[in-house]
């Protein structure tokens, strides 16, 4: 039974309260993945045990560029000729704990995402997607798309991956133009 004094708007606001705390507290918050440094120790101990060595790769979910970089890697004559040499290790700076402050580590500058990095098994850079910009400052590349960001890539392989032959860096160089956006002048 209900008290005179309580309104049939109070009983529709307590209502209205119970049932979306019920439906807040019913879904669970977006699950974070492995910590930042957990995810790059692990890539980095494989990498030992396998003579490899690491790309790291910083990026989140909402990076339209990053989805590029991803599907580049996924692409047969890279995933191939790429994994002899590589371990792949990926740290999205929102849902890995402690990646924003991993990528601070190792981007030079602020430069958005993706930015990758080249690592020895011993955590060494080797060579990153930051290339000498304007007025000497460092400027990420992120997705290597127009041609000084491709030459600058091409530099960072040959650099960290010495046993590539000309014809393997031409291969990767291919399927790069190939898995990016078409520029206007390509379609």
């Amino acid at each position: 039974m209900i008290p005179k004094e309580v309104s049939m708007r109070q009983i529709l606001i307590a209502s209205a309260v119970a049932v979306l705390s019920t439906a807040v507290w019913a879904e669970d918050p977006k699950p974070k993945g492995e910590p930042a440094d957990k995810v790059l120790a692990t890539g980095l101990a494989v990498a030992k045990k396998d003579g490899k060595a690491v790309f790291l790769e910083f990026g989140s979910q909402s990076c339209g560029w990053c989805k590029y970089l991803d599907k580049f890697h996924e692409r047969p004559t890279v995933a191939a000729t790429l994994g002899k040499h590589l371990v792949f290790v990926k740290v999205d700076v929102e849902d890995n704990p402690g990646g924003q402050k991993l990528y601070d580590q190792y981007a030079p500058e602020p430069g958005g995402v993706p930015v990758w990095v080249f690592l020895s098994s011993d955590g060494k850079v080797l060579a990153d997607s930051f290339a000498e910009g304007k007025e000497k400052k460092k400027q990420n590349v992120g997705f290597p798309y127009e041609q000084n960001e491709v030459a600058h890539y091409e530099k960072a392989l040959r650099a960290a991956l010495p046993k590539l032959t000309d014809a393997d860096v031409a291969d990767i160089l291919k399927e790069l133009k190939d898995a990016g956006p078409k520029k206007k002048d390509e379609k």
